[in-house]
C-alpha cells in the first residue's frame, strides 16, 4: 500500500551532521487550529499536519490533548523512507520509524523488498527472510534513506512574492546540512517549507519470509480479517556506527493497545483528492480510472506468463508482480469508491456548502466563484478530446490553476480546522481501535496466530495461502493466541505503509501495512464507518522474533530488555540488574504473565461478543464457550486458565451486553487493583 513521490528538490550532501538541530527547532503550533474543538469537515478526513495538530478535536474526541512537546518528539521519531537515484533524485515511497535507542528503523516487508532484493546476491532473502544477528552482519542498502522533519515555516506570502524556487534557493543557502522541500498544501492554498535531516546509511537487519509478510496474496490484499507478518527493520549508522536516537524513538508496547483505545499515525500519506469537484470525480470514474485498470490487469498477466516460463525469471520478477498486483487492486478500489452513489453524494452535498460559504463573503466570490464551472467546462472538453484521440495536457494545464483557486478558497473559508490533502509529508492522523459490521457479521477489532495456521489449512497450504517449512515446524512452539493483525479508524492511504501506530504514551501499538477494501474509497471522500487501517501486532513481530527467527536480542532491543534502558539511566539500572539476576528474572516472567493475560482476556472477550451474535445472550459463564452445541460445535476448542493457575472470569455489565473478562492477576482474587480485564488497558 505504498506510493511513489519524487522531488528534485536540492538535498544536502549525505554525511553532513546536523549542529543542535533538534534544540534549534522552531516548530509553530498554530493557535487557531489548535484551538478547533470539532472536525469541521469530516469528509476531508484526519491526516492532519503536525503544525496545525487539532488539539480541541483531540480533547474532545479523546478526552486527552498532546503537549507541544509530545508533537515535537512524535514528529522526530516519524520517518520518510525513499530512494536515491545515480543522478540524485529521490523517491520517496514508504513510512518508517525510529523504535530503539540506537537507530534502529521499523518499516514494512513490502516497502523494503527492493531493498532486500538488491543486496541478497545468490540467495533468495526475499522468499527465506534474513535476520544479521549483530551489527557486523547488517548490509549495507545503497541509495535507500530516510528523512526525519526537524524544521517548519509557513512560506505562503513569500512563495506568492517571489516563487517557491527562490524560497527554496533561500533556505538551502540558510540551512545547506539540511535538506529541503516547499509544499502546496490545500492545492496551493497554503506553502508551507520543511526542512529534513537525511540517514542515507541504511542496513539491513531482518526481513520475515516473504510468504508470511504477504500471507494470502493479492486475494487477501486490501483485505480484513487478515495474516500479514509485513515489518522489516533497518539501522540508520553514521561515522560506522549505529546512529544514536535515544532523543526522538518509540518506546514499544507487546500488549498492543486495547479496543476502543485512541491511536495515533504518524507517516506520510502520499496522495489524496479531497478537494477534487464534483465534475472531476465523475470524469475520473467515467474516463481515466476503467482503462487504466485494464491496463495494470494486463501488465500483470504478461509478468505472471514470463516468470511462469523461468524459474529464474520468475525470482527476478517477484518483486514487480507484487508491486504491480498492488496497484491494480488499489486502482479497483478508487474506482469502486467513486461508483458509490453515496460517496459522490456526500462530495456533492461538501461542494455545495463551501460554494454557499464562498458565495456568502463577496470578496470571495468575485475571486473564486467561477471556479467549479470553469472546471466543469474544462471535463467536458477533455472528454472531446479522448474521444478524438487528441491530448488534454493543455486542458490539464488549466485545469490546476482552477484547482489552486478552489484550494485558496476552501483554506479561506475553513483554514487549518480541516487537514489538507496529502502530499507524501508528515502527518498525524487520529482513530481508535475498533471493529466493523462485515458479510452479515462481524469483523474482530484484532486477529491471532490461531487464523493464520487455520487458514494455511482451510486452503490446503496451497499458495498464496502456504506456510514455510519452519513455520509449520514451529507451530507447537508458539502461542497461538498472539494477536496478529488488527484494525482501526485511523485515517491513511498510499504512502502510510510503514506508519507506526503509537498510543497516547508514544509505545508503538502496532505498525501500518494495509487497510481493508472500504478504505480505498477514502481516497476523494472520507468515511470510518467500515473503512480501516489494518496494522501488524507488535506481539506478533516479538513471538515471531523469538521463537521463529532466532531474534531474541532484536526482540530485547524493542522491549528495551537487557542494556538498552540502561544507557538511560546512567549505567544505575545495569548496576542493580548486575546484582539482581533473580530480580531480573522473576521482573521478566511476571511482565511475560501479564502480557499473556491481556491478550487472552480480549482473545476470550472476542469469544463472547460470537457467542453473543450467534445467540443474542451473554453465556452463562465462558466454560459455554468450550461446551459443544447442539450440533456438536464449539466456540473454543479449550478454554485457558490464566497464567498464575486461576480460570478467567466472565463479569457482566449494566446492561444486557455489556461484559468484562477478567484474570484475578498474581492475587488470584477478582476486584483487586492486580486483575487483568478486556475492559481496561494495560
Amino acid at each position: 500500500m505504498n506510493t511513489t513521490t519524487r522531488t528534485t528538490s536540492r538535498a544536502a550532501a549525505p554525511g553532513r551532521r546536523v549542529a543542535a538541530a533538534c534544540a534549534a527547532f522552531l516548530f509553530c503550533l498554530l493557535a487557531s487550529a489548535g484551538s478547533a474543538a470539532a472536525q469541521t469537515r469530516k469528509e476531508l478526513g484526519r491526516m492532519w499536519t503536525f503544525e496545525a495538530a487539532p488539539l480541541g478535536w483531540f480533547q474532545e474526541a479523546y478526552d486527552w490533548q498532546p503537549t507541544e512537546q509530545w508533537l515535537e518528539h512524535a514528529r522526530l521519531a516519524s520517518l520518510r523512507l525513499g530512494q536515491r537515484a545515480e543522478d540524485g533524485e529521490i523517491r520517496w515511497f514508504c513510512s518508517a520509524s525510529f523504535v530503539s535507542p540506537h537507530g534502529l528503523i521499523m518499516t514494512n516487508h513490502h516497502c523494503a523488498r527492493d531493498a532486500i532484493v538488491s543486496v541478497q546476491g545468490e540467495n533468495d532473502w526475499l522468499k527465506d527472510g534474513f535476520y544479521a544477528g549483530s551489527y557486523d552482519g547488517e548490509r549495507v542498502v545503497p541509495g535507500l534513506l530516510v528523512s526525519q522533519m526537524v524544521a517548519q515555516r509557513d512560506v505562503t506570502a513569500e512563495v506568492a512574492a517571489k516563487g517557491a524556487d527562490a524560497v527554496l534557493e533561500e533556505a538551502e543557502r540558510a540551512r545547506p546540512e539540511l535538506s529541503h522541500q516547499v509544499i502546496a498544501l490545500y492545492q496551493g492554498g497554503n506553502y508551507q517549507l520543511y526542512s529534513f535531516q537525511l540517514w542515507e546509511d541504511l542496513r539491513l537487519v531482518c526481513a520475515p519470509h516473504g510468504q508470511v509478510a504477504h500471507f494470502g496474496g493479492d486475494p487477501d490484499n486490501f483485505c480484513y480479517p487478515r495474516w500479514g507478518l509485513d515489518f522489516t527493520f533497518l539501522r540508520a549508522w553514521r561515522d560506522d556506527r549505529p546512529v544514536d536516537s535515544s532523543a526522538h524513538c518509540f518506546e514499544w508496547r507487546t500488549a498492543g493497545a486495547d479496543e476502543g483505545e485512541p491511536v495515533f499515525v504518524t507517516g506520510n500519506p502520499g496522495r489524496t483528492g479531497r478537494l477534487k469537484t464534483l465534475a472531476q470525480c465523475e470524469f475520473l470514474r467515467d474516463h481515466y480510472y476503467p482503462p487504466l485498470v485494464t491496463r495494470y490487469e494486463n501488465l500483470v498477466e504478461s509478468l505472471k506468463e514470463r516468470a511462469a516460463a523461468d524459474p529464474a525469471k520468475e525470482k527476478e520478477l517477484r518483486s514487480t508482480i507484487l508491486r504491480y498486483e498492488n496497484s491494480r487492486k488499489a486502482l479497483q478500489g478508487y474506482l469502486d469508491g467513486l461508483r458509490d452513489a453515496r460517496i459522490l453524494a456526500i462530495k456533492a452535498k461538501a461542494e455545495t456548502e463551501l460554494r454557499e460559504a464562498v458565495a456568502a463573503r463577496p470578496e470571495l466570490q468575485e475571486q473564486y466563484g467561477d471556479a467549479w464551472e470553469r472546471i466543469a467546462e474544462l471535463q467536458t472538453r477533455k472528454v472531446q478530446a479522448l474521444e478524438k484521440g487528441e491530448p488534454i495536457a493543455a486542458f490539464e494545464a488549466e485545469e490546476k490553476v482552477h484547482e489552486k483557486r478552489i484550494g485558496e478558497a476552501c483554506f479561506a473559508v475553513y483554514g487549518t480546522s480541516i487537514p489538507p490533502d496529502a502530499t507524501m509529508s508528515l502527518r498525524i492522523s487520529d482513530g481508535v481501535v475498533k471493529g466493523y459490521p462485515m458479510n452479515g457479521t462481524l469483523a474482530p477489532h484484532l486477529t491471532t496466530l490461531y487464523g493464520l495456521f487455520a487458514r494455511h489449512h482451510e486452503f490446503g497450504g496451497v499458495h498464496p495461502f502456504d506456510l514455510p517449512q519452519v513455520w509449520l515446524d514451529r507451530e507447537d512452539e508458539l502461542d497461538l493466541a498472539t494477536p496478529f493483525n488488527f484494525v482501526a479508524t485511523c485515517d491513511i492511504i498510499g504512502g502510510n505503509s510503514g506508519s507506526p501506530v503509537i498510543d497516547t504514551e508514544q509505545r508503538v501499538v502496532g505498525l501500518v501495512f494495509d487497510g481493508n477494501i472500504q478504505m480505498l474509497g477514502n481516497n476523494y471522500v472520507f468515511d470510518d464507518e467500515i473503512s480501516r487501517t489494518v496494522s501488524v501486532h507488535p506481539a506478533i513481530i516479538v513471538e515471531s522474533l523469538r521463537k521463529v527467527y532466532g531474534a531474541g536480542a532484536l526482540a530485547d532491543e524493542l522491549e528495551r530488555k537487557g542494556t538498552e534502558k540502561d544507557e538511560r539511566t546512567g549505567g544505575l539500572e545495569a548496576a542493580r540488574r548486575a546484582v539482581d539476576v533473580p530480580g531480573r528474572v522473576a521482573d521478566a516472567a511476571a511482565e511475560a504473565r501479564a502480557v499473556k493475560a491481556s491478550v487472552e482476556v480480549r482473545m476470550l472477550a472476542d469469544a463472547v461478543r460470537l457467542y453473543y451474535a450467534k445467540n443474542g445472550r451473554l453465556p452463562e459463564s465462558l466454560a459455554v464457550l468450550a461446551a459443544p452445541d447442539d450440533r456438536g460445535h464449539r466456540v473454543l476448542e479449550e478454554l485457558p486458565g490464566d497464567p498464575w493457575g486461576s480460570a478467567y472470569a466472565l463479569v457482566p455489565g449494566e446492561r444486557p451486553r455489556d461484559f468484562a473478562v477478567v484474570s484475578a492477576g498474581p492475587d488470584r482474587a477478582v476486584g483487586t487493583a492486580d486483575d487483568v480485564s478486556s475492559a481496561t488497558r494495560r
